[in-house]
Formats: structure tokens, sequence, C-alpha cells
């Protein structure tokens, strides 16, 4: 969910255009380092993160719809539900993308630096969850032990895990020729849709239920395509004519899913191939929908809150849950004036947690910016040195 830094490039990178092969033929020797090959700061992350996390907080606060809901709102529900799962692939398309921008050079540097900037706030959050929840019940049970140690100890985690064992699993693939990682991640999208089709196919229940979260093959496809754009186009622009017929597919995979799920029952969480499917086609849709958002003026005002919350979206995943998003959203919501309304009752949940788990995070960077950086991981913004042009005499 974080952003590695982006770091000036090699301007000749690509140059020597008839001396060299193409990228797409190069031997994995001769592939140029990520870091001399992008030039191009994807600033539609920075929305895309935003949006994204509010996303993750809104699955969240979500609960199943009561029998005497109008049906009317539980298709509003199951459409906004199918837009909401896009968020965790698409917080791992952006790493895979920007993975290749990191500058360890050997994968122990690159371990390292995850450990810090990633698995320690992750330990230290889920601990601190773990002492919340035995404050809550009053005792330690076998039961808690169990859920902390499948990363289940407030709901959220498991996408960490997943994040780390696919940035470690996929460092080979940065000495990879471009021809070959192009069909690593056709492999890797049948491999995806088929294990999404089994667990669509086979629903599990228990442990078994919990492991498909943490299944990273439900979730290799979004890092690997990432991955393979930032590798080879250091960019995620697309021509007209792919955005339209990827924006046509992706329409048809969400009314598919509305139909069928209508007819036979919806998908349960992720695991359906028309929420796969519909993620999937938003990684080259969503870019381009916000590119022609921002190219307004009123667009570019109304993506500022977003962009604005980029730096913020990984401590807020950390602690939304069980702290604001749960615990003091069912105080003070799940009592209130619109406890007996459901689809006030979810909007309510969702907009007391998630705004105090903003405040929360962006208090803690205002006051304590060292623990924000460290135990939240806040990205502050860093100054680059422009260097001076002297005017001609």
């Amino acid at each position: 969910m974080r952003s590695p830094r982006v770091v000036p490039t090699i301007a000749a990178a690509r140059s020597a255009n008839a001396k060299r092969l193409p990228l797409s033929v190069t031997r994995p020797s001769e592939v140029p380092p990520a870091d001399q090959r992008h030039v191009e700061r994807i600033d539609k992350f920075d929305a895309l993160r935003g949006i994204a996390i509010l996303f993750v907080m809104y699955l969240h606060a979500y609960f199943d719809p009561w029998a005497n809901v109008p049906h009317n709102d539980v298709l509003f529900l199951r459409a906004s539900l199918l837009v909401a799962n896009s968020a965790v692939p698409v917080f791992l398309f952006m790493s895979g993308f920007l993975s290749t921008r990191d500058r360890s050079t050997s994968f122990s540097m690159l371990i390292q630096s995850r450990l810090r900037r990633v698995a320690v706030p992750l330990a230290f959050w889920m601990i601190l969850a773990l002492l919340f929840e035995i404050w809550l019940r009053g005792e330690l049970t076998p039961e808690m032990m169990r859920s902390f140690a499948l990363f289940d100890i407030a709901g959220q985690y498991y996408y960490v895990l997943v994040l780390l064992l696919l940035t470690a699993a996929c460092y080979p693939l940065r000495h990879v020729d471009d021809r070959r990682l192009r069909w690593i991640v056709v492999a890797a999208f049948l491999v995806n849709l088929a294990t999404i089709a089994w667990y669509q196919a086979n629903p599990l229940t228990g442990f078994w239920w919990s492991m498909a979260y943490r299944n990273p093959m439900v979730w290799v496809f979004a890092f690997t395509f990432g991955l393979y754009l930032g590798r080879t186009r250091g960019n995620v622009r697309f021509d007209g004519r792919t955005i339209l017929v990827v924006t046509g597919a992706m329409i048809a995979f969400a009314v598919a899913y509305m139909l069928i799920g209508e007819r036979a029952g919806y998908p349960n969480s992720y695991f359906g191939v028309t929420v796969f499917l519909f993620a999937a086609c938003g990684f080259v849709v969503y870019p381009a929908a916000l590119r022609a958002i921002d190219r307004t003026r009123i667009g570019h005002v109304l993506l500022a809150p977003f962009v604005s919350l980029a730096p913020y979206a990984f401590g807020i995943y950390l602690v939304h849950k069980p702290y604001f998003v749960g615990y003091f959203s069912d105080r003070w919501v799940s009592d209130s004036f619109v406890a007996n309304d459901y689809l006030r009752l979810v909007g309510s949940l969702f907009l007391v947690g998630g705004a105090l788990s903003i405040a929360f995070v962006v208090l803690m960077n205002e006051f304590f910016p060292k623990f924000a950086a460290i135990m939240l991981g806040v990205d502050r913004p860093r100054s680059i040195a422009v260097p001076r042009v002297r005017p001609r005499r």
C-alpha cells in the first residue's frame, strides 16, 4: 500500500535506438535496472490510493442486509460492493508497479527494507489489536491466539502478509526479459482466474476459508500485471481504443455480476469470477478515468481530497479496525436514530469509523511525526533539489 521512493533516472536508458535490440527481446543481463527505465511519476496513483482506502473501510463497515430491506437498496449495496472489492487488487497492482522503482540491489536488501517499512508496523498494530481484544473480553483465549497467528486478529492484516509474499516471490522477475515476463503475467492471470473459479464453485468454511484470503494465487495477477507495466512501460497510459474496449468489458462483467447474482446468488467477497474480471479491468479503466476527471478544473478540485489522503493510506489501513470501524462506530452509531434504517446505518458506520480513522492518523503525524513515519508508514513528502540555471549574459 505504500509507494517506494521515485528516484531520478538516467536519461540515456532508452537511447542508442538503432544499435540495441528492443527491450522486449533483450537478454536478462541486458535489461536496464528499474531506476533507469522510468521517468514518469504516476500521480493518479495518489488519488487511487485515497479512494481505495475509503473502499477498504467501507467493506469493513458493511454487513449483510436484513430480510426486510427493500430490494432496490440491496441492489445498490451489491453494486457498491463490486466496486469496493476492487480496492485490495488495486493496491496490489500499484505495489507491483512501484516495486520496479525499488532501489534494492539484492534480495536481502529488499527483505530488510520491507521488514523495516512494512513488517514492523504490522507486528506493532497486530500486538496492539490482540491486547485490545484481551481487554474487551477480559481474557486471552485459544481462539484469539489462532486468529493472531492467521493475521486475522482484526480482520484486515492478511493483505500485508500477501503483499510481503508476492514481493519476495516476484523478486526474480526483475531479471527476466520482457518477453518472458509477458508470458509469466498471462500464466498468472490464468492461475488467478482458475483459483477464483475453484473457490467460487467450492465454498469453504472455517480455517480453510480464512486461508483462502491468504492464498497468493488469489491475488497474483494484480501484482504481476503491475510489475509488468512498470518494467515495460513505466506508466499506466493506454490508447483510447484499448480503454474503450476494456471499459466495455468492465461494464459487461458488472452486468453479469448483477444478473447471475440475482438468479443464482452473489459471490462471497472477492471469490467470484465476475468480481475478479471486473477488478482486473479496473487496472486500465481507473487510472484513465482519474486522468480524464483531472483534466477539468472541477475534477481536479474533486480529486484533491483523495490525493491528500494518499500519504496516510497505509496508516489508516493498519488502525481502522478494530478501533474506529468497529468499537467506536458500533457504540456511537448502532443504537442511534439510524439503527432501524439499513442503508443509513451502514453509511453511518462507514462515515463515523472512517472519519475517526483518518483523524487519528493525521493527528499522529502532526504531533508525533517520527512515530507516524515508523509505525504508521506515513509517506512524508521529500524535497527535491532543483539546480539553478544561470541566465546567459
